[in-house]
């Protein structure tokens, strides 16, 4: 196969959402790639599955991704409904999958894929997987699949922080059906872009035959460390909370760690964000806890915000939220497991916390000591400058695929 008389890559990169707004790791990942791809110069077509869940008005998009790509997208009903969760149980199948599955969409795929020829499919995340078969029949493209995470080893450990044993037993199973399918999966595509090097390992682990490379999750970053207010928010905290592990991990933080930390600083705030957050959540409301749900600018709610906490005890794979913190000069609390295949260093770009008395201590030493705070927030900006900056990144995958091609 060669790439088209002008030379640039055609990319067909199919996404389990239309990234949009930028308002979540989620949406910024797959947003970065259609970017990503179209800056190095490539033809991008996008296939998205305008889901349920993440639906998108096609008018709002405006001049954001369809400046980078040639966008399609099918309506896909992917609502959790108890009978059909329930009927799930006896098909051996895993429901978390299942949802996406839709005969209009893979007409849509036969129909592009017959239409263009193109160097690369790239799918994105594991749901768009399911359609691996059409894509084997229609086309010679070289296959490739973006692992957001490693997807059964966050359910898995989700089940395992659940109380609930009905919860419990349910997404155990459920991860152990994902498990199957994201076998398959891995043994099915040309390449698998694992985000870190653990998740490398990982994917390796559990699928031998898998053939990966690392592709870090990037984005733009400023030269200059951007300039914020952080008193605006001394402490704060954003995420989407349609995500289990970013769910239970806030209730965690705000059981285990706020109650002693603003007893010590007592004029303290914690300003909580994000999209879809429960009624639960926003009733633990006081006067220096506040959450305040989805806000409209997230890079503006970001710069005015002091210490940022990531207190995830559940998931795989990198926090686009702790690389959008870095990017923008923030100092971070984070758990290992949120700071997981990020290369970073405690005590040098990040603060590790994986215990109450640990969070306390360190959240009290930088609102103690500003010099301190402001040394881990500039180290931060520093290290992702380096490590995850779009161009750098897409450089180096566009000049991988034109080996293999």
């Amino acid at each position: 196969m060669t790439v088209s008389a002008s030379g640039k890559l055609r990319v067909l990169i199919l996404l389990n959402r239309i990234p949009f707004p930028l308002n979540d790791g989620g949406a910024i990942g797959a947003f970065s790639f259609v970017k990503g791809y179209a800056e190095s110069g490539a033809e991008v077509t996008a296939l998205a599955m305008n889901t349920a869940k993440h639906f998108v008005d096609r008018s709002l998009l405006k001049d954001s991704l369809l400046n980078y790509a040639t966008l399609h997208d099918v309506y896909i009903d992917n609502k959790i409904k108890p009978v059909d969760a329930l009927i799930n149980l006896f098909t051996g199948e895993s429901y978390l999958i299942e949802r996406f599955k839709s005969k209009v969409f893979d007409a849509k795929l036969q129909e592009l894929l017959q239409q263009n020829n193109f160097d690369v499919v790239h799918i994105d995340g594991l749901p768009p997987a399911l359609y691996i078969p059409t894509i084997r029949r229609f086309s010679k493209a070289f296959v490739s699949m973006r692992a957001h995470n490693v997807e059964h080893v966050i359910w898995q450990r989700t089940a395992a922080n659940t109380v609930n044993i009905f919860k419990k037993w349910y997404l155990g199973l459920q991860a152990k059906r994902l498990s199957n399918f994201e076998f398959t999966a891995l043994e099915q595509t040309d390449v698998t872009m694992a985000i870190s090097r653990e998740d490398e390992q990982t994917i390796k682990d559990f699928c031998p035959a898998a053939k990966t490379i690392i592709v870090p999750a990037s984005m733009d970053i400023a030269d200059e460390c951007p300039k914020g207010n952080a008193e605006v928010n001394p402490l704060f905290l954003i995420g989407s909370f349609d995500w289990l592990p970013n769910e239970q991990g806030v209730e965690w933080f705000i059981a285990e760690v706020w109650t002693k930390l603003s007893s010590a600083f007592p004029d303290l705030k914690f300003v909580i964000a994000g999209k879809k957050m429960s009624e639960k959540m926003k009733s633990v409301k006081t006067e220096k806890l506040l959450p305040i749900g989805e806000v409209p600018d997230a890079k503006e709610f970001v710069l005015k915000g002091g210490i940022m906490i990531v207190p995830i005890i559940s998931g795989s794979g990198i926090r686009i939220k702790i690389l959008e913190g870095m990017a923008l000069g923030k100092c971070i609390v984070a758990t290992t497991i949120a700071a997981e295949g990020l290369g970073l260093t405690d005590g040098e770009n990040i603060l590790i916390a994986d215990s109450a008395d640990e969070f306390i201590e360190k959240i009290g030493r930088c609102l103690s000591d500003a010099a301190y705070r402001e040394r881990i927030a500039k180290n931060a900006h520093t290290f992702a400058l380096e490590n995850f900056q779009n161009k750098k990144v897409f450089d180096k995958l566009t000049a991988f695929y034109r080996q293999q091609i």
